[in-house]
């Protein structure tokens, strides 16, 4: 089922979801993309881009948010499940003193 589109309307419930459930952790961007697991089967790999190192969510709210995800899939009859990534930037290294 890859070349299976993510449509406007999907992006837009699992955007709504996700930054629902994340957006206290800084939520810049939700990225939804058809891709396979690694037994070949369709997915939708959900990419969660956070402002801040230091934002990442505790796992106990993002197996939470995973859920509502995957549920709301089901109620729109989409046959894929989705996979979270958090996408958390890399810290700037400190300034060197002298």
């Amino acid at each position: 089922m890859i070349g299976a589109e993510i449509t406007p309307a999907l992006h837009d419930a699992i955007d709504a979801i996700v930054r629902e459930q994340l957006g206290r952790f800084g939520v810049r961007d939700v990225e939804a993309i058809e891709d396979e697991d690694a037994g070949g089967d369709p997915i939708i790999q959900v990419r969660v881009h956070y402002e801040d190192p230091a934002s990442e969510p505790d796992p106990r709210i993002a197996s939470e948010t995973l859920t509502k995800l995957n549920d709301r899939l089901f109620e729109l009859r989409e046959p894929r499940f989705a996979y979270l990534r958090h996408m958390v930037p890399e810290a700037a290294p400190s300034p060197r003193r002298r």
